[in-house]
C-alpha cells in the first residue's frame, strides 16, 4: 500500500536544504572581509566565531534521529524556517557582534536539522538502491550549486556596496521558502509500519554500517583539507600569485559540481560497490598527485579529476550505509550524518597541528593520508556488507 505523501514537495525540501547548508558553508570565505572590516577584528577572530556555526550545526544532526522519532518531520523544519527568518530579521535590526555570533550559531543550528531531516527524506521515498544513490547525489548537487551562484551573488552585491547583512538577507528569504514548502507538504512517517516494526527496531547494524560510518569520517576530514591548505601550499612550492593558486580550487569546484550533476545518472547502470571503489581509488591517486607533483600542469589535471570523481563519494557512502538494513530509520541516518559532521569540526584542528609540525606540504599530505585510510575502511565495509543479501530480491543490485 502506497503512503499518500508529496513527493515533489519532499524532493524540493530536501535540495532546498542542502543549498541552505552549501550557501552557510561555501560563502564563508567570501564574507570573511566584509564582517572583518565592519567588526574591527582581524579573520582569525571571526573564524573563531564561525566555529559557533559548526557547533550549532553539530548538535542537531547527532541529535536528528531522536528530534525525527519524537516531533515527526514537519515541525522541526517549520521550527527551523521560522528561526532562520526571526534570526535574519534581527540581524538587520541588530547588526552587533554579539548578535551576529549569536545568530551564526542558530542559523547553523537550523541548516543541521536541515542537512538530517532532507537526507532522511531521500532515503525514506527512494526505497530502492538505484533511485537512492542518484537522488542522494543530485540532492548534493545543490550544496555545490549554492556555492557557485551566492559566490557570484555576493561578489556583485559587494562591489555595489551592500554589507555583510546582505548574505543574512538571502539566508532569511530561504527561510521563508523553506517554511511555505514544509506547510504545505505531506510526510510520510518515521517509524516501520505495524507488521515489519518488531523486526525493523531489533534489526542490528552490524560492522559495515559502523564501517561506513568512518569512511564518511575520514572523507569530511579530508576534502576541507584539501581545500583550506592547497592554495597556499601551490603559491609556496611553485611560486605562484594568490589568482594563479585559486584557479586550481576553482577547477575542482567546477569538476565536482559537474560530477554532481552527471554521475546522478552513473550509479543508475552501475554497482554502486564498483561506483564507490572507482571513486575512491582515483581519488586517491589525484590527490597524491596534487600532493606530491612537480608538475604544475599536471597538478591542475588532477584537481579536475579529483573533483569529479569525489564529487559522487558523500552521497555514495549515505546511500550505501543506509542499504545495510532492510529498513533505514532515522536514527541510522543521524548517525553517519553525525560521524561525518566530526570530520568537518576536527579538519582545522589535525591539519593546524600537522602543518605546525611538517609545513604545507606535510598539511597537504594530510588529505593523502586521510583518502588512503578511506580506501581500506571502504574495502573493510564491503567485505561484510549486508546490503547485498538484505537487497538482492529487487530489480536492482547494490
Amino acid at each position: 500500500m502506497s503512503e499518500n505523501y508529496s513527493r515533489g514537495n519532499l524532493n524540493a525540501i530536501s535540495y532546498l536544504s542542502y543549498y541552505f547548508v552549501g550557501a552557510l558553508v561555501s560563502t564563508l570565505g567570501i564574507v570573511l572581509g566584509p564582517l572583518c572590516a565592519a567588526f574591527n577584528k582581524d579573520p582569525s577572530f571571526i573564524g573563531q566565531v564561525f566555529t559557533l556555526m559548526n557547533i550549532g550545526m553539530f548538535v542537531p544532526i547527532m541529535l536528528g534521529g531522536i528530534l525525527m522519532k519524537k516531533w515527526g518531520l514537519q515541525k522541526p523544519l517549520v521550527i527551523a524556517a521560522a528561526l532562520t527568518i526571526l534570526i535574519s530579521a534581527l540581524l538587520f535590526v541588530t547588526p552587533t557582534l554579539t548578535m551576529f555570533s549569536v545568530a551564526v550559531a542558530i542559523i547553523g543550528a537550523c541548516g543541521g536539522i536541515f542537512m538530517t531531516i532532507g537526507s532522511y527524506l531521500v532515503v525514506r521515498i527512494n526505497p530502492d538502491e538505484k533511485s537512492r544513490s542518484s537522488s542522494l547525489i543530485f540532492t548534493d548537487f545543490f550544496f555545490s550549486l549554492a556555492g557557485a551562484t551566492l559566490s557570484f551573488l555576493l561578489a556583485w552585491l559587494f562591489k555595489m556596496g551592500a554589507s555583510w547583512i546582505a548574505m543574512y538577507g538571502i539566508m532569511g528569504g530561504l527561510g521563508v521558502l523553506m517554511l511555505l514548502l514544509t506547510l504545505r507538504s505531506r510526510y510520510p512517517t518515521t517509524e516501520a509500519p505495524a507488521a515489519a516494526h518488531q523486526e525493523t527496531s531489533s534489526e542490528p547494524w552490524g560492522r559495515s554500517v559502523w564501517l561506513l560510518c568512518g569512511a564518511l569520517f575520514l572523507f569530511l576530514l579530508a576534502e576541507p583539507i584539501f581545500t583550506l591548505w592547497t592554495p597556499g601550499y601551490l603559491q609556496w612550492r611553485f611560486q605562484l600569485l594568490p589568482e594563479q593558486a585559486a584557479l586550481f580550487t576553482t577547477v575542482y569546484w567546477v569538476a565536482k559540481a559537474t560530477g554532481l550533476f552527471l554521475n546522478q545518472f552513473t550509479v543508475k547502470w552501475m554497482k554502486l560497490r564498483t561506483f564507490l571503489l572507482m571513486c575512491t581509488a582515483v581519488g586517491l591517486g589525484s590527490i597524491a598527485l596534487i600532493s606530491n607533483s612537480a608538475n604544475t600542469t599536471l597538478i591542475l589535471i588532477a584537481c579536475g579529476a579529483f573533483g569529479f570523481f569525489n564529487s559522487g563519494l558523500f552521497s555514495g557512502l549515505m546511500s550505501y550505509g543506509s542499504l545495510q538494513v532492510s529498513r533505514s530509520s532515522p536514527t541510522l541516518i543521524s548517525a553517519l550524518l553525525t560521524c561525518g559532521t566530526v570530520g568537518t569540526l576536527l579538519f582545522a584542528t589535525v591539519s593546524s597541528l600537522v602543518n605546525s609540525h611538517y609545513g604545507l606540504h606535510g598539511a597537504v599530505n594530510a588529505s593523502t593520508c586521510a583518502y588512503a585510510l578511506l580506501m581500506v575502511t571502504l574495502l573493510a565495509a564491503i567485505a561484510c556488507s549486508k546490503a547485498e543479501r538484505l537487497h538482492q530480491g529487487e530489480a536492482v543490485a547494490v
